[in-house]
């Protein structure tokens, strides 16, 4: 049976996080470069777990980014809007953050800590400007500020030239990838976009880029067109497999979303899956908090910690 409109918007949903995680997982370097606010030459950026012992949670990932000879952390929220709880969300991430990063210090004897940077990703919202900072103050409006501050980067107010343009001043494709999003998105500017895309890029950037740059396309309502526009533009057995492009029956859907985690799961752990895993994998996707802690499993746990997750019994 055909799933109700309010779930095909979940799945959605769904699928955009997952698909940003996946390319921000594949393109750390590029991640960095488009969004870390720094003067000096980013050299490397690598993923970092940190484990706040004290309280035994473990924290969001985020990106260690060395740029001359300072190290800082880059925290990426992606957002479909502005929720009323995101500065709290981000003040508690720089907390909790700051905590672990100093537990980890005095394990190792280490004098000095990374600074944390914040960065909120809007995709959609409403049609007003955004400030360029967004914050969560802890002290009185009399007294000098306490608290957190981080950037706001509403891409889906840019334009395309505006996008363009930072890829090319940061050296960093990743801005590419919103395109779809810019207010003057249209399908002659999508398809010159990947006309160029696959120029420049390996086949395998092409499709991972093409692929993140369809799903995001959904997000569009100026402009419905667009997905189809840049699906055509795409290796047609690229479309076929993808499991962004299995729409309509609820199993349909379920079968796609079993077949990407599998995919991803393969990837890091280096093996194929035993048609056993197979099984306990399908019974995790049922319902769509388990796809979202699914997705949280794939791509956040460490390759050991994902072995004994695949290996553990399913519950419900």
């Amino acid at each position: 049976m055909a799933g109700s409109e309010e779930d095909d918007e979940e799945d959605g949903d769904d699928d955009v996080d997952l698909t940003l995680r996946h390319v921000s997982q594949k393109l750390p370097l590029a991640l960095a470069r488009a969004f870390s606010r720094t003067r000096a030459p980013i050299t490397s950026a690598t993923w970092s777990e940190t484990q706040l012992t004290s309280r035994q949670r473990r924290l969001d990932r985020a990106l260690l980014v060395k740029a001359g000879s300072e190290e800082r952390l880059l925290h990426v929220e992606w957002s479909l809007v502005m929720p009323r709880d995101l500065p709290w969300r981000v003040f508690e991430y720089h907390v909790m953050t700051a905590m672990a990063l100093r537990d980890e210090a005095r394990a190792k004897g280490a004098q000095r800590l990374p600074c944390i940077e914040s960065v909120v990703v809007l995709l959609s919202g409403r049609d007003d400007p955004w400030p360029e900072e967004g914050e969560y103050r802890t002290s009185s409006e009399e007294t000098g500020f306490s608290g957190v501050r981080f950037r706001i980067e509403p891409v889906y107010q840019r334009t395309v030239a505006e996008l363009e343009r930072r890829a090319a001043e940061s050296a960093s494709p990743l801005w590419t990838l919103f395109t779809p999003l810019a207010r003057d998105a249209d399908p002659a500017k999508m398809r010159r976009i990947l006309d160029r895309l696959r120029e420049g890029s390996s086949a395998e950037s092409f499709e991972e880029m093409g692929v993140a740059m369809a799903v995001l396309a959904r997000l569009n309502k100026r402009d419905t067109t667009l997905r189809r526009v840049i699906r055509s533009c795409l290796p047609r057995v690229l479309v076929m497999k993808n499991w962004i492009y299995r729409e309509g029956r609820e199993e349909g859907r379920k079968l796609g979303h079993i077949e990407v985690a599998a995919s991803l799961i393969e990837r890091r752990l280096g093996r194929t899956l035993s048609a056993e895993e197979c099984a306990r994998l399908a019974l995790r996707i049922g319902k769509r908090e388990n796809r979202l802690r699914l997705v949280d499993a794939v791509l956040d746990l460490s390759t050991p910690d994902l072995e004994v997750w695949l290996a553990a019994p399913v519950d419900g």
